[in-house]
């Protein structure tokens, strides 16, 4: 079978067209209103590198290196954000994907969000 994300897609090859109005009510469980998905993406950077996305824009408009202001925010991220996310789905009851490519960082891995602290 061909990995049917191999190759890009766009949204109508993804899912049919279907108006609001045409469709059947969604029914949530417990008789739920709303849905929460929570997407944490956790990236690698290298910092001898211009990063891809920058929070901060450069007050020059020239890419400074090593961008310290981004890259602090990155190093939050993967060193106590994403550590108080498990946490928080943890409290909540809540299931979470475990995360299963972690280049550089064996022990975010290791914990996945039902792993092992």
């Amino acid at each position: 079978m061909v990995n049917p994300m191999s190759e890009p897609m766009t949204p109508r090859e993804r899912a049919p067209y279907s108006a609001i109005v045409d469709r059947t009510p969604l029914a949530l469980p417990g008789a739920a209103r709303i849905i929460v998905w929570t997407i944490v993406n956790l990236e690698v950077w290298d910092i001898s590198r211009p990063m891809a996305r920058q929070v901060l824009p450069p007050p020059t408009g020239q890419v400074l290196l090593p961008d310290i202001p981004n890259w602090s925010w990155h190093e939050y991220g993967m060193r106590v954000g994403v550590w108080r996310f498990f946490e928080l789905f943890k409290r909540l009851g809540s299931t979470a994907e475990p995360v299963d490519q972690c280049p550089g960082v064996p022990r975010l891995c290791a914990r996945g969000p039902g792993g092992a602290r």
